[in-house]
């Protein structure tokens, strides 16, 4: 048992999230900067093929969703894919997928942060930096995540509502003023731009995980994550297509992707400035949703590794909210620190080669879990242990790495140094835990017993 500080109690996680919470979570993790913001770059490498680019990222999201699901109905701990690796592939494959995940998601903390300056500067036209917004907005959603999860999930049912009307609204006006020649040359980018566009993209749908964060905090898990990952993925997916068509349909494409604010530029070519104000404040509330949700699901993770020893320090500490305080502070403050490290379009790389790493260490881990259920049960007819279940993950698996290699040179080989660094902490601590138990054995079993220093015993008397 750990030491506790003084004056401290160390508090136990509720079973707090219904089905609807935990959808609400992952749409809030997904409904963002994705939609608001990566579009227009998404845009740029696909042309008015992005629409095709968000289908086929919403699929292998599902494909990978489906993973997680499988593990969710037997393991239903905190830690997402950190505790699913570890509890069905090997304790490595749960730290170093928990690694690229905590890392991928803080690095995308600082890019919704960044974004959400964007759309600030659309509804108010100024001229300050994004940082000056970006730091305040972390801060003030580590605040809500430590004053309890039941508030964090009342919090995001109330942005998630306002992100669905706002979308709503943009397709309904937009579709008033729709341009069928804007997409013309539908596939001018060509295959190559189409799977850059589709990697791009798949930043909008990485949050579908972010339930399984929470596991020990949901109502009957094993039924209510399934559920939630499914139906939020479809939602999103049909939301994005809407949207992305209306945009294309208001703007060409090549204007779209110069804009920081994708939507906002779209839907200003009504000149409505009403609409444009709601559009604005939809591109904040969206963004302040996956911060909210982000630091949420990071700490959730940094408190499972740390409940594990795995990482240092008094991350596992939970306060009088049963939220891992500490955990949520070192999430908050990395997002912030990780703001001045490159441009935006960096960021989103680095963060979405991160998760995509992960997500294909839960597929095999999926993979495996169901082989493994097979061989116990060689006719079962449903998802656990059945042989109609292993083209998901592999499909899954392959999928991501596709998608990843199209990402670039320059964000796989960050990441690279990244899984570098976190294995040679993990091996050093191997190594160290593995010297204390020998200490341990050499003290507490003596190499002579002290029976023998009596006399000869009783067979060497006969």
């Amino acid at each position: 048992m750990r030491y506790m500080p003084s004056g401290q109690t160390q508090h136990k996680l509720r079973r707090a999230l219904t089905l609807r919470d935990a959808i609400i979570i992952n749409l809030g993790a997904i409904i963002g900067a994705g939609i608001f913001v990566i579009m227009g770059l998404a845009t740029g490498a696909s042309g008015p093929a992005v629409v095709l680019s968000i289908i086929i990222a919403a699929f292998i999201a599902l494909l990978t969703g489906l993973s997680f699901s499988e593990i969710a109905r037997h393991v239903a701990k905190e830690g997402g894919v950190y505790e699913y690796s570890k509890e069905t592939l090997s304790p490595f494959s749960g730290f170093l997928g928990g690694l690229l995940w905590t890392f991928g998601n803080i690095i995308a903390l600082s890019a919704v942060s960044l974004s959400l300056g964007s759309y600030i500067d659309a509804l108010f036209h100024l001229t300050v930096s994004n940082v000056y917004f970006a730091i305040p907005s972390i801060l003030a959603f580590m605040i809500i995540n430590i004053l309890g999860i039941k508030n964090s999930a009342k919090t995001l049912f109330g942005l998630v509502i306002i992100n669905v009307l706002v979308l709503s609204l943009f397709v309904a006006f937009g579709m008033l003023y729709f341009h069928t020649q804007n997409f013309s040359g539908f596939f001018q980018k060509g295959a190559g731009g189409l799977i850059e566009g589709t990697a791009l993209i798949f930043f909008a749908f990485t949050g579908f995980s972010r339930v399984t964060t929470v596991s020990e905090e949901v109502v009957r898990p094993e039924r209510t994550i399934p559920y939630a990952i499914i139906v939020s993925v479809l939602i999103s997916a049909v939301l994005y297509v809407l949207v992305a068509i209306t945009a294309l349909g208001l703007v060409p494409f090549s204007l779209i992707d110069k804009s920081a604010s994708p939507l906002s530029f779209a839907i200003s070519t009504l000149h409505n400035p009403v609409v444009d104000v709601i559009i604005a404040l939809g591109g904040i509330t969206a963004t302040a949703g996956v911060l909210l949700t982000g630091i949420l699901g990071t700490s959730r993770v940094f408190f499972a590794m740390s409940r594990d020893n795995e990482l240092p320090g008094r991350l596992d500490f939970l306060d009088r909210f049963s939220t891992p305080i500490y955990s949520i502070l070192l999430s908050s403050f990395l997002g912030i620190a990780f703001l001045a490290f490159a441009s935006f379009l960096t960021i989103v790389e680095i963060a979405n080669v991160s998760i995509l790493l992960s997500y294909f260490i839960v597929n095999i881990s999926a993979l495996n879990l169901n082989l493994r259920l097979r061989g116990k049960n060689p006719g079962a007819k449903y998802l656990s242990g059945s042989k109609y279940f292993a083209p998901i993950p592999i499909l899954g698996a392959a999928a991501t790495i596709l998608i990843t290699l199209s990402m670039g040179v320059q964000p796989i080989v960050f990441v690279l140094i990244v899984v570098a660094l976190g294995m040679l902490y993990y091996f050093y601590k191997s190594s160290r835990a593995l010297k204390k138990i020998e200490k341990y054995i050499s003290k507490e079993i003596p190499v002579r017993s002290a029976v023998r220093e009596f006399g000869r015993s009783r067979e060497e008397r006969i």
